[in-house]
């Protein structure tokens, strides 16, 4: 009787599960965070995004039987995420509508939309066509920059999940730049697309993500492509967004209070063009690669974990990395110390509902005896913040504040192509090394369909002198230049040419209706640059998407 009973209590989950991903953007996730530091859900980890539909599924779960603890606002919220996440939490598709085949379809409906869409026992199958549109408008009187453009983008996604267990997901569009083609630099899409910046006169970009993947609840395993966020609060430590999507492959374990993740994927390294008077030429790249895991412990309120990262360039695929079960720093010694092994500690505690604290520090290199010293080679990341919802139950604000110091040369190497980047960006957020950034944010949600932020970034950064002869005095301060043999042996924390970066960021977001989002984007950055430059930008983002 009591086996009868276990099973008819799981079979839901059995018959639900969805192993496709949640795309990091999604706003479910600063739902769950929320939800996460008021206590509604445990086990919850933010530190890595994204996760799978049937895993947001079970959360969702989770905060529904809890309902009567959420604010008016998020209850509307909630109620959202209950159409659109329907068949993870029910098993139903009976707020969704598709426009090919039987039944009603509304655009200007708050139900769930898709060109098309089939279920059954053995597999499900969901269609839809993207469109955005955007407007971008800078203004720099300091670079005697004026200009504006405008950027449309259609594509479309299939996703799906075959027997209950294996999942699978494509997505892809392509834009066309009406402008000014450097202010549509200023939206990453476009910046790094290799064919946009292929020819002077192209206005064209595109982007693809896809990937293959296997759900059995206590493991997940997936092969492809998509955005990867790693690290604690708004300014990702560890890979953040600023730089092109990769290909990796990743597994996770997850019981009860343990987690084990990993992932190694494919980079792009230096690259440089050889010409050919008969092909044209091509470029040339340098193979490169990252690798990573993570064992954590959620004891909570208090979560702690430790993990590795290791970056290795100009061969093929190391076996060595690519087991998941062994010490990247002891491995890269037993290959003749040829790559960047990084080694990092995080936590995040809730010591009352509503209030998180959490902290990362990354070893890059160190030296204890040599702590406090000076030593170039004592590299290290340190990032920690607050988040706080404690006026939840008052006003539906809440407010964050977090703090990253990057000592010189850290995520550089003295091999160039092992540094923290891929095709030439930095993997984690937009920082150099001899920095340090202090980060402040507010958010306030008028109703379900209407939320603002307004946010302060604050950075100071020790950039490299350059000397009377053209010469570079090497500071630790820039990521692409690891220490040399000529080098000092000391450094000093924000020596150098100091810069200092101010961000003033405003953001509404509005949904009308579902899947139809506007949003309003506006910088203004004041900033001081070596050799006296300094410069104030404003940057505006007006910006439609909607899914069919």
């Amino acid at each position: 009787m009591i086996k009868k009973f276990l099973f008819l209590l799981f079979l839901p989950t059995v018959l639900w599960g969805q192993a496709e991903y949640v795309t990091a953007g999604n706003p479910v996730y600063e739902f769950l965070e929320r939800m996460d530091a008021l206590q509604v859900i445990s086990n919850y980890n933010s530190f890595e995004v994204p996760k799978s539909r049937g895993e947001i599924g079970k959360y969702l779960k989770e905060i529904i039987s809890k309902e009567n603890k959420l604010d008016d606002v998020d209850k509307k919220i909630l109620n959202d995420f209950k159409t659109e996440f329907e068949y993870e939490i029910y098993g139903t598709l009976n707020s969704s509508q598709k426009l090919i085949g039987e039944g009603s379809y509304n655009l200007f409906s708050q139900n769930e939309r898709y060109l098309f869409f089939h279920n059954d026992e053995k597999a499900n199958l969901f269609i839809n066509l993207l469109a955005d549109g955007e407007l971008i408008y800078r203004d720099n009187p300091d670079l005697n920059i004026n200009s504006g453009t405008s950027l449309g983008a259609y594509g479309g996604e299939i996703r799906g999940t075959l027997l209950n267990k294996f999942g699978f997901f494509i997505r892809g569009y392509q834009g066309q730049v009406f402008g000014n083609r450097q202010t549509a630099r200023l939206k990453k899409e476009v910046e790094y697309n290799f064919k946009y910046n292929l020819e002077p006169d192209e206005g064209y970009f595109d982007e693809t993500s896809g990937y293959l993947s296997a759900d059995f609840d206590l493991l997940k395993m997936k092969f492809g492509r998509d955005r990867l966020l790693i690290g604690y609060g708004n300014i990702k430590p560890f890979v953040a967004d600023n730089s092109p999507m990769f290909d990796y492959l990743s597994f996770n374990i997850n019981y009860e209070f343990l987690n084990f993740s990993y992932f190694h994927g494919k980079l792009l390294g230096n690259s440089v063009f050889a010409g050919d008077s008969i092909t044209g030429g091509t470029q040339v790249i340098d193979e490169k690669y990252i690798g990573y895991h993570r064992l954590s412990f959620n004891l909570s309120p208090f979560t702690f974990s430790a993990g590795e990262l290791i970056i290795y360039s100009n061969r093929g695929i190391d076996l060595s990395y690519l087991n998941p079960f062994t010490f990247y720093k002891s491995v890269e010694h037993s290959n003749q110390d040829r790559d960047n092994s990084m080694l990092f500690f995080d936590f995040n505690v809730k010591p009352i509902k509503g209030f998180k604290i959490f902290s990362s520090i990354l070893i890059d290199d160190i030296s204890f005896g040599k702590i406090g010293s000076g030593w170039y080679g004592n590299q290290t990341l340190l990032h920690a913040g607050v988040q706080s919802f404690n006026l939840y139950k008052i006003i539906p604000l809440d407010l964050g504040f977090e703090y990253i110091r990057v000592e010189p040369y850290t995520l550089t190497h003295r091999l160039p192509g092992n540094n923290f980047t891929h095709n030439g960006y930095n993997l984690s957020a937009d920082l150099h090394p001899n920095s340090e950034l202090f980060f402040s944010q507010i958010n306030y949600r008028f109703n379900s369909r209407l939320r603002c932020s307004a946010s302060f970034l604050f950075a100071v950064h020790g950039a490299n002198p350059v000397n009377d002869d053209g010469s570079i005095k090497n500071v630790g301060g820039d990521l692409n230049l690891g220490h040399r043999v000529n080098d000092s042996e000391t450094v000093e924390f924000l020596d150098g040419d100091k810069e200092y970066f101010r961000k003033f960021s405003f953001i509404i977001l509005y949904e009308p209706f579902n899947r139809i989002d506007f949003s309003l984007y506006v910088n203004y950055l004041n900033n001081s640059l070596q050799n006296s430059i300094r410069y104030k930008e404003t940057q505006v983002f007006f910006s439609i998407k909607t899914r069919i």
